[in-house]
C-alpha cells in the first residue's frame, strides 16, 4: 500500500435520499482490497443494481447505504468504502474499523497479487482492531471472466480462504453473477450474531428465516450516496 498525501475525508451524506426515520437498527460494513479489483462496482451493483464500465475513481472514503430487508423487518446497512491508498490510520480512521459489524475482503479473478494482499489489508486492520469481533468474509470478483483470462485458480483461494478463516464468495459485480445472495448472506450473518450477542428475539422472527429473505430481494430499496 503506498503513502499518499491525500487527506481521508467522507463524501457528505445526502439523507433526503433514503427515508430512515422508521428504521432502529443499522449495521456497519467496511470493504477492502486493492484498487480496480471492483470493489465500488460491486456495492454499485448491490445498492442500485446498476454496472458502468468506466472505472470508478475513489480517492476519498464514500458511504453507500442500503435498506435491507430480514424477516420483514427492514435494517440500514451502511458500506464504508475506503481508498486503497490507506497505510496509516488517525483516530477518526481508527474509530470506523472499531464501530463496523462486518470487514468484507476483496480481490479479483485477473490480478493475482489482489488476493495475495489480502493478507496485508488483515494484518493492517489487526494493528487497529479485534478482529475476532467482527463477521469477516473473502469476496472474489470477475467470476464472468473467461479461463485464459483468470490469473488465479479455485485452489489457490480456497487456501487464502482457510488460512484466514474467512468464507469467500466468487461473484461478477458486471453480470451480478452471485452479488444479491452472497451480499444477503453475509448481512444475515451478521444480523443473526447481532441478535445472539443482545439475546434479542424479534417477534418477526421464524424458522423460514433464509428462504424468506431470498424471496424478499424485490422489496429491498436501495439508496446510493456518493
Amino acid at each position: 500500500m503506498k503513502s499518499s498525501s491525500k487527506e481521508f475525508d467522507i463524501e457528505e451524506e445526502k439523507s433526503d435520499q433514503i427515508d430512515i426515520s422508521s428504521i432502529k437498527d443499522s449495521f456497519n460494513i467496511v470493504i477492502m482490497g486493492d484498487s480496480l479489483v471492483g470493489k465500488t462496482s460491486i456495492l454499485v451493483r448491490f445498492c442500485n443494481d446498476f454496472f458502468k464500465k468506466e472505472k470508478y475513481a475513489n480517492n476519498s472514503l464514500q458511504i453507500y447505504k442500503k435498506i435491507f430487508i430480514y424477516n420483514k423487518k427492514k435494517y440500514l446497512i451502511k458500506f464504508w468504502d475506503p481508498p486503497s491508498f490507506i497505510d496509516n490510520c488517525n483516530n477518526s480512521e481508527i474509530n470506523m474499523f472499531n464501530n463496523c459489524d462486518g470487514i468484507l475482503y476483496v480481490c479479483s479473478y485477473d490480478n493475482s497479487a489482489s488476493l495475495v494482499h489480502i493478507n496485508t489489508w488483515y494484518q493492517f486492520l489487526t494493528q487497529y482492531i479485534d478482529l475476532s469481533t467482527k463477521e469477516m468474509a473473502l469476496i472474489v470478483n470477475k467470476k464472468d471472466l473467461s479461463e485464459e483470462n483468470k490469473t488465479i485458480n479455485e485452489n489457490q483461494i480456497d487456501k487464502k480462504s482457510k488460512d484466514l478463516q474467512l468464507q469467500f464468495f466468487e461473484i461478477s459485480a458486471k453480470t451480478g453473477e452471485n452479488v444479491f445472495i452472497s451480499m444477503k448472506k453475509f448481512i444475515n450473518k451478521i444480523i443473526d450474531k447481532y441478535k445472539k450477542d443482545n439475546k434479542i428475539n424479534g417477534e418477526e422472527e421464524d424458522e423460514s428465516t433464509e428462504s424468506d429473505n431470498e424471496n424478499d430481494e424485490d422489496k429491498d430499496e436501495g439508496c446510493l450516496i456518493i
